[in-house]
């Protein structure tokens, strides 16, 4: 057993393999009955010890089909899967709790605003503990739950604010954060988030929130922005409420009153909910808040997959194609099969690479900034219960989320056949992230020389680690000609 004291109470944790866990910690109150849809109240204190040995609940979710390549990947877990609408909970992983001024990373999960957890097995953070971090993940809010925007809501808010309740949940754990992280061990001032897909997207907005700012130094982003996106920049609170109005007319009843009734399961199976410019904590939209170059100016590692869009593919998308000159070229569809090949890689490019390839364009005058290229195939098992990709191609290759088990070093988190290139990957990788985190520069150790990103220069990570130029830079420039402007 291991002891801290926070101001909510004592905990008592457990050593596991050498790392002190604390598991399941209230970071805020339980955002049920009149509390579900209201900015999170710090969480209430308690007598004694608490035991910090198991997660807390999960947020309320549905669950990706089990034969998908996202399921395997991400939510295979060996403990069953355990949910409440009560799950504002984090955990923290220190390899000394009696130690002083260690750097801090939070992770922020993915999982479209719709799926995903801190208790993960993939977010595991004892092989980044073991580097010397602090390792944070969470939950918050998601779906409905975690960001309907309504009128009755904004009517209740002394701001006039609704939506993003998910995102305020984040900088009330940031918050717990910088009010505890001392008792495990961390420096408060060496906080750096990360997080990928959605988790990368909420980054890129709390860069660009005000309020978020004093409670980080340093960001990374894996495979998603909050700026770039393909669907626009985010609504505003009359478009986000009209949406909110349709969505709760599907219940029979618009009624705030009537919703915080309904049962949370019914609510977070209906409808895809994200941020909106919801006037307390995002007061404009973050694309202009880049373009003026008013983010939070801290370093940034960035990048995405080689096939982000094998998962997302659909053949309608043929019909998006920009039509620019020279776009025949970048997105040749001379042949039925050359056709399936591009449409992915459109898909891919517009709702994940050239996102990321924005948010780093755009904030690279103002801080540092790394980008990296993922491109190692990961070795799925002989047999796996798998459907087939939706474009018709014979494989997902290096898919969305594929870059997740090597970042983090916990490939014996899947029973796949893993090769010792892969294992030496993911040992190179967790390097970099966590001389990143300490330093807010991924360079040294045996990595080679990585350039701060200016335009063409990124690190590629795959069956070789080189650096080099970006390999679909005249894409990036059609997408951003195609593309509203920031």
């Amino acid at each position: 057993m291991i002891r801290a004291r926070t101001t909510g109470g004592r905990l008592v944790g457990e050593w596991d393999t050498g790392i002190a866990v604390f598991r399941g910690i209230p970071y805020a109150e339980p955002p049920v009955g009149e509390l579900r849809w209201r900015p999170p109240r710090p969480a209430a204190g308690w007598d004694g010890e608490r035991r910090a040995y198991d997660f807390g609940p999960a947020p309320l979710q549905p669950q990706p089909p089990r034969d998908s390549i996202m399921y395997h990947t991400n939510f295979a877990d060996r403990r069953a899967l355990v949910m409440s609408e009560d799950c504002l909970y984090l955990n923290v992983w220190t390899p000394d709790p009696a130690g002083r001024g260690l750097p801090v990373m939070v992770w922020i999960h993915g999982g479209g605003n719709r799926y995903g957890h801190g208790g993960l097995d993939l977010h595991d953070g004892r092989a980044l503990a073991r580097r010397g971090l602090v390792v944070v993940t969470l939950n918050h809010r998601l779906g409905a739950l975690g960001f309907l925007a309504h009128p009755e809501l904004a009517a209740e808010d002394d701001l006039g604010a609704s939506g993003n309740y998910g995102l305020l949940d984040m900088v009330a754990a940031l918050t717990w954060v910088r009010e505890n992280i001392e008792a495990f061990g961390g420096d408060p001032d060496r906080v750096t988030l990360a997080g990928n897909s959605a988790g990368a997207a909420h980054i890129c907005h709390l860069m660009a929130s005000a309020a978020a700012r004093p409670l980080f130094r340093a960001a990374v982003g894996q495979s998603a922005s909050g700026i770039g996106r393909a669907e626009g920049p985010l609504p505003d609170q009359s478009a986000a409420q009209k949406q909110g109005l349709c969505w709760a007319g599907e219940f029979g009843d618009r009624d705030i009153t009537g919703l915080r009734r309904t049962s949370g399961v019914e609510l977070v199976l209906k409808g895809h909910f994200g941020p909106v410019v919801d006037g307390r904590l995002l007061t404009e939209p973050t694309d202009e808040v880049f373009a003026s170059g008013r983010q939070h100016a801290v370093p940034l590692l960035v990048g995405t997959n080689l096939d982000e869009g094998s998962v997302y593919t659909s053949l309608d998308a043929l019909r998006r194609l920009p039509v620019e000159p020279g776009s025949d070229e970048v997105y040749p569809v001379r042949d039925a099969g050359q056709a399936r090949r591009t449409v992915r890689q459109f898909t891919g490019e517009s709702r994940f690479t050239y996102p990321v390839w924005r948010w780093a364009t755009a904030h690279r005058a103002s801080a540092r900034t790394w980008m990296y290229r993922f491109t190692r195939t990961p070795p799925l098992p002989a047999g796996l219960d798998l459907a087939a990709p939706p474009d018709g191609l014979p494989g997902y290759g290096v898919h969305h989320t594929a870059e997740l088990p090597y970042v983090l070093d916990n490939l014996d988190q899947r029973p796949w056949p893993w090769s010792e290139l892969d294992r030496e990957l993911a040992r190179t990788m967790a390097d970099a992230w966590a001389r990143f985190v300490r330093t807010g520069d991924p360079n040294g150790g045996a990595l080679p020389a990585w350039p701060v990103f200016t335009g063409p220069e990124v690190m590629f990570f795959g069956d070789t680690v080189e650096a080099g130029v970006f390999d679909r830079l005249e894409a990036m420039k059609l997408l951003a000609r195609a593309a509203r402007p920031l």
